[in-house]
């Protein structure tokens, strides 16, 4: 199956729609997913059913991506996120401890296998 025929029939302004009515925008990176729409369309289906799972509510879920954001040192994701979480009224102190949080995940990754590391070292 060639590209063409991968795209056909995927409606990518309906997919742009609702990730606007989620985020109250459309992120960067669904605009330049959009120029392929078979990949545009596989990745909103993944996001759609992490979105409207019931297992977390909304805001609980940007928490969790504002974290994730803050540990991988990803700035746009960072802040479509703590758009979202405001809008859902999530508050200034709440959104910087989702960031606090995330960041301190990420410093204790590096420390940990650093300190693994070190202590193989030491063996030697």
């Amino acid at each position: 199956m060639d590209i063409a025929e991968q795209n056909e029939g995927i409606d990518v302004d309906a997919i742009l729609d609702n990730i606007k009515s989620y985020f109250g925008f459309v992120p960067k990176i669904f605009q330049v997913l959009s120029k392929n729409p078979a990949a545009l369309k596989a990745y909103y289906i993944k996001l759609e059913v992490l979105m409207t799972d019931k297992s977390l509510p909304p805001l609980t879920k940007e928490f969790v991506s504002i974290g994730a954001a803050s540990a991988l040192g990803a700035d746009h994701c960072l802040l479509t996120h703590l758009k979202v979480a405001r809008e859902l009224g999530a508050t200034k102190d709440q959104l910087h401890f989702a960031i606090l949080l995330g960041s301190l995940i990420a410093e204790t990754d590096s420390l940990a296998k650093s300190l693994r590391v070190f202590e193989e070292f030491e063996k030697l």
